[in-house]
């Protein structure tokens, strides 16, 4: 831990109290990321960039002023912190703040979510990984390859009046790479991406492969009629699609605000009883693993939402959960450090079922299968309208074409309770576990 920085933090604590803040908190972050863009298959740019800062939160009579900074000295700090106490005095006061939380549960062991490897891999190393993805996807002559790579490093630090103080590190790597194929008046587009939080589980070269298999398989699209269909989904669709609907419905802040999809269904079917997905916070590796959420409570060790379909409950933070009923199941999330919590899921996992994944396709008379392409509502909206951007049509049991031009709607609640079959098959992507999926009939809209 950087010392002089949880110093800093912890002078901005005590700093607010003595100002006469009834209640504050500190969320301080120290990091970096780099950035490697691809144009044409050639690099186009690399960027270094600060991820630090500290964010203020102080509440008196519960009104709150916010105020943050990205200067570490003391006088800056107390300066900010007095910014956000002189606010706290003017705001409206909120009557549906409760508290800021507190917590002395202990802080779990997860392993691999800091990798010494990704901190210090030099500008060299990380553009080279990229140049072997790249060259992975030069399945075809003159492909046109773009996307990009980004690693990162953040160490967390979180103060509050009520006696949480939590510290942890974490790194990052992702890639992401598009493979455009042409061949005449043919084009062949597919894309694939990868990241983990260690270097010994981030699959770079498979990033490359894989999006030119793809693009190869996109070549010889062609258009289809528009008709009601059964959808075969891939483990990535499946936890695209499921993860859209259902990360938006338990949210309670949209619970509180009436956005979600499912306000007042607790207790209630809400899908398939073949559906059960669970929250998992602490999965050794995953992405989204964590030990504690950005408000510093520690979640359980994983979360029930959908069991045989019903709904169990919503993910909460310290603001949300007595708005709701509910518990602090300690989901709060940030976008950045100078940003409100709001409740967010960890990584999602979807029971699978008791059919192959081949049998489900070779029974299939006619339908659409995706590949690595999800069915997502339309925003706060339960509308669907996802265009299909890697997709198949398939005729008795086997792949017959790439579909281009094509559209998939109907709405969340049709689909989540039109789910058939899931496959006994699933696949673990730190973390994010999905079988495939075979959904009864949607709509699909053909091109003209």
């Amino acid at each position: 831990m950087d010392n002089e920085f949880f110093d800093l933090a912890k002078h901005a604590l005590d700093y607010g109290l003595n100002l006469g803040a009834e209640e504050i908190e500190i969320y301080a972050v120290k990091g970096f990321s780099r950035t490697v863009q691809l144009e044409k298959t050639a690099i186009s740019r690399f960027s270094e960039t600060s991820g630090s800062g500290i964010g203020v939160r102080i509440f008196k009579n519960k009104a709150v002023g916010m105020s943050s900074t990205t200067i570490f000295t003391k006088e800056n700090i107390e300066k900010t912190v007095k910014n956000a106490f002189s606010l706290s005095k003017i705001s409206q006061p909120d009557p549906k703040f409760q508290s800021l939380p507190s917590d002395d549960r202990p802080i779990p062991d997860i392993d691999d979510l800091y990798d010494e490897a990704v901190e210090n891999l030099s500008v060299e190393e990380f553009t080279d990984l990229m140049l072997q993805s790249v060259e992975e996807g030069k399945i075809e002559k003159d492909v046109i390859i773009g996307g990009n790579y980004g690693l990162g490093k953040l160490e967390r630090i979180i103060l509050n009046s009520q006696g949480i103080e939590r510290w942890c590190k974490s790194t990052s790597i992702s890639g992401y790479l598009s493979v455009k194929i042409e061949k005449e008046e043919d084009i062949g587009v597919a894309y694939y991406y990868d990241s983990s939080n260690t270097l010994k589980q981030f699959d770079y070269i498979k990033i490359g492969k894989e999006a030119g298999i793809r693009a190869k398989k996109m070549l010889g699209a062609k258009k289809i009629e528009t008709k009601t269909l059964p959808i075969f989904l891939d483990p990535e669709s499946t936890y695209g699609t499921l993860s859209s609907i259902v990360s938006q419905g338990v949210n309670a802040f949209n619970v509180i605000n009436k956005t979600s999809f499912f306000i007042d269904k607790i207790g209630d079917k809400i899908a398939t009883e073949k559906l059960t997905i669970i929250d998992d916070p602490f999965y050794p590796g995953g992405i989204n693993s964590a030990k504690f959420d950005d408000e510093g409570v520690v979640p359980k060790e994983k979360t029930v939402l959908v069991k045989d379909g019903i709904l169990q409950t919503y993910v909460t933070d310290s603001y949300t959960a007595p708005l709701v009923g509910l518990e602090n199941t300690g989901h709060a999330s940030r976008g950045t450090f100078s940003s409100r919590p709001v409740p967010s899921v960890y990584a999602l996992q979807i029971k699978e079922g008791e059919t192959s994944k081949d049998s489900l396709l070779e029974e299939l008379k006619e339908g659409i299968f995706l590949l690595g392409s999800s069915i997502h509502p339309s925003g706060d909206s339960p509308t669907i309208s996802s265009q299909i951007n890697q997709g198949f049509y398939v005729k008795d049991g086997e792949i017959v074409h790439p579909v281009k031009n094509a559209v998939i709607g109907g709405n969340i609640y049709e689909l989540l309770n039109s789910i058939t079959y899931f496959s006994k098959e699933t696949e673990n992507r730190k973390g994010h576990i999905a079988p495939w999926m075979l959904i009864e009939n949607l709509k699909v809209s053909g091109g003209k």
